[in-house]
């Protein structure tokens, strides 16, 4: 299933228009506000058939408690990263469609319309997405991005997948990635280094959509390594 995250949303009309996207392409899961300005006339006419959508919103106060209620974020940007900026490598639109073999709630993050999403935010998400623009101008209205972003998944929906796996929860990889840092902590103390280990991996398991089976196994992997590793380190 998925829903959609906005973050502090400026404009009642944004937030229409949004939750009529979502109707247009079938986005089942709720519209989560953080934080928003209050929902208006404007933003009821706007959503137009999708009225409904914005009064089942939940409003929350904090990203934080945003997270709590999706399985897997996935955060929307125009600065996509490069190998060295590991916190913003990003994925385009088309490359989603590996979401639709799980079964979970999959959020689309929107930020701000005028800043966007913090680099924090951006951090505590699962994954980035960017939408190939003009350089230009490559900013794209908040609602426009979203529309594009629904429609990728939408058409994705219409090719044959394979049975839905159930997604590892984010506290089972909350568990996978502590494993990992452990494991780190052992054989590199040096902290640049194991903030990059850490973000990369973190990626590299969010990318994957990995699920709940999946995560099980790797932490018994992990688990063992750092028994390993400690027992090594005892011997010397």
């Amino acid at each position: 299933m998925f829903a959609c995250i906005m973050v502090e949303p400026k404009t009642p009309g944004n937030i229409g228009a949004v939750a009529r996207s979502m109707a247009n392409f079938d986005i089942s899961g709720p519209l989560i506000l953080v934080n928003p300005i209050y929902l208006n006339d404007e933003a009821y006419m706007l959503a137009c058939g999708a009225s409904a959508i914005l009064d089942d919103a939940t409003i929350v106060p904090t990203y934080d408690d945003a997270l709590s209620l999706v399985d897997y974020a996935i955060a929307t940007s125009r600065e996509a990263g490069h190998a060295y900026n590991v916190r913003r490598i990003p994925l385009h639109p088309d490359d989603l469609s590996r979401a639709l073999d799980l079964d979970g709630t999959v959020a689309i993050v929107l930020g701000r319309e005028d800043s966007g999403l913090t680099n924090e935010e951006v951090e505590r998400s699962d994954m980035l997405v960017t939408i190939p623009a003009s350089g230009a101008y490559p900013t794209l209205n908040v609602a426009h991005a979203a529309t594009i972003i629904f429609y990728e998944l939408f058409k994705a929906c219409g090719r044959p997948h394979a049975r839905r796996e159930q997604a590892a929860s984010r506290e089972e990889r909350e568990m996978l990635y502590e494993d990992f840092d452990n494991i780190v902590h052992m054989i590199d103390h040096r902290p640049y280094r194991h903030r990059t280990s850490s973000l990369i991996f973190r990626r590299v398991v969010s990318r994957s959509f990995i699920t709940s089976r999946e995560a099980y196994t790797l932490k018994g992997v992990l688990r063992k390594t750092a028994r390993r590793l400690k027992g090594s380190a005892q011997d010397i």
